[in-house]
């Protein structure tokens, strides 16, 4: 369906109206449905212009990042401090499943060898098994 300029300024408009916080005909909210609800156009016309979409969608992410309080250096600390105690706790509890596992793994060697030897005095032993030399 095409586009129609009167339908691209009325979103330009509306666009700007919530922006700045002075909603004419929608409850106000940073929406897709609330610009066109504003603009006084279907949702679906609202996306029949991507570009328009588009810009709004990032003027209210950068007006987003812009309302959110960066943390301060005490908080900032706190975070990485809590970052750190995870990460020990994750590397000891690898340490000790590594160590379980290389515990096993030294039983199951040993129990190999001895069932290795015992094989080899067996098949020593009996007289049924014929060698031949190449």
């Amino acid at each position: 369906m095409p586009t129609t300029k009167p339908t691209a300024a009325a979103l330009q408009a509306a666009c700007e109206r919530l922006l700045r916080g002075e909603p004419a005909r929608s409850d106000g909210s940073l929406t897709v449905a609330s610009l066109a609800m504003e603009a006084g156009v279907s949702r679906a016309s609202a996306y029949r212009h991507p570009h328009v979409v588009a810009e709004f969608r990032k003027l209210v992410a950068d007006l987003e990042d812009a309302a959110a309080p960066s943390p301060t250096p005490r908080e900032e600390v706190q975070a990485l401090k809590a970052v750190e105690r995870r990460l020990r706790q994750e590397h000891a509890r690898e340490v000790r499943e590594l160590r379980f596992c290389i515990n096993v793994l030294a039983q199951q060697v040993q129990f190999l060898t001895l069932e290795n030897q015992r094989l080899a005095q067996s098949g020593a032993q009996s007289l049924e098994v014929t060698r031949i030399n190449r």
